[in-house]
C-alpha cells in the first residue's frame, strides 16, 4: 500500500495511486516519496491545465544520468572500441526512438498524466513524450535513492531495463559502424585505398565460413572469418582497428 508519508506533495487528479505500485513492480523500485515518481509521470500539458510541476527538470537529470550510466557501463564492456565508436554505440541506445521502445515495454505510457489535448491525439503513444517521461524517471529514481545508494541502484536499474536492448544495439552496430568507422578513419588520416579481398572459403556450401582481409594500398592490416561475406568483412575490421591502436603504442 502507498502511504500518506510518501507523499510531500499530492497531485489532486490521482484518484487511485495503488495503480502505480504496478508501475513500481515493473521497474523493479519502490519510491520512499511517491510525489517523484508523480512529478516523473506528469507531462508539461496536464501541468499547465492543473497549475502543478512538470516532469521537464527530471527530465534534464534523468539524461544526464542515462549519458553516465551507459558510458560507463560501454567503457567498461567494450574496451576496445575507440572514442567515435562509443559515442554511435552510445546513440543507438539513447536515441529518442530507443527510450521510447523501451518506456513501451514497461508500459509507461499507462501511467502518465497528460492534457486533455494529448489524450486526444494519443499523447501516450507519441515518442518525445514517452523518452522525455522515461528519462525524468531515471531521475525520480536517482533522486529518491541517492542518500543511501548514491548513483549504484539508479545505475543497477538501467542497465537491467537496457540488458536487452544493449544486445540487440550490439548486433545492429556490428553490422554497421566497424566498416563505416575504419572507412571514415582511413579517410581522416589520408592512409590510402582501402579494400576487403575473401582469401580463404572454409566448409560446405549449406555451412561455409568466410576469410576476409582488410587491406590499404595491397598491405594486410586486419584479417576476420564469419558466416557471410559481410560479417568476415566487420570482424576485418575489428581486428584493423586494434592492429592500428598496437602500432600507434609502439
Amino acid at each position: 500500500m502507498i502511504k500518506k508519508d510518501q507523499l510531500s506533495t499530492t497531485n489532486p487528479e490521482v484518484e487511485n495511486l495503488e495503480e502505480l505500485l504496478q508501475l513500481q513492480d515493473d521497474i523493479g523500485y519502490t519510491f520512499k516519496k511517491i510525489d517523484l515518481l508523480i512529478q516523473a509521470l506528469t507531462h508539461k500539458s496536464y501541468a499547465h491545465e492543473n497549475n502543478g510541476e512538470n516532469n521537464e527538470r527530471l527530465e534534464f537529470l534523468g539524461d544526464a544520468i542515462l549519458q553516465f550510466v551507459i558510458s560507463d557501463h560501454l567503457m567498461t564492456s567494450y574496451p576496445e572500441l575507440p572514442e567515435g565508436m562509443l559515442s554511435k554505440f552510445r546513440a543507438v541506445l539513447v536515441s529518442e526512438k530507443g527510450l521510447s521502445t523501451l518506456a513501451q515495454k514497461i508500459n509507461l505510457g499507462k501511467y502518465l498524466f497528460i492534457g486533455k489535448g494529448e489524450e486526444i491525439t494519443k499523447g501516450r503513444e507519441k515518442t518525445s513524450i514517452l523518452s522525455d517521461a522515461l528519462e525524468a524517471l531515471f531521475s525520480a529514481i536517482f533522486l529518491d535513492s541517492r542518500q543511501e545508494f548514491g548513483i549504484t541502484l539508479t545505475a543497477d536499474l538501467i542497465k537491467i531495463l537496457f540488458k536487452e536492448e544493449i544486445f540487440l544495439a550490439e548486433e545492429t552496430f556490428a553490422t554497421i559502424d566497424y566498416k563505416t568507422d575504419f572507412q571514415e578513419y582511413v579517410q581522416k588520416n589520408r592512409l590510402g585505398t582501402l579494400s576487403y579481398k575473401v582469401i580463404e572459403e572454409k566448409g560446405p556450401d549449406h555451412d561455409k565460413e568466410f576469410v576476409t582481409a582488410l587491406l590499404i594500398e595491397d598491405r594486410i592490416y586486419g584479417i576476420g572469418t564469419g558466416k557471410s561475406k559481410k560479417n568476415s568483412e566487420q570482424n576485418a575490421a575489428i581486428n584493423a582497428f586494434k592492429k592500428i591502436k598496437q602500432l600507434d603504442e609502439t
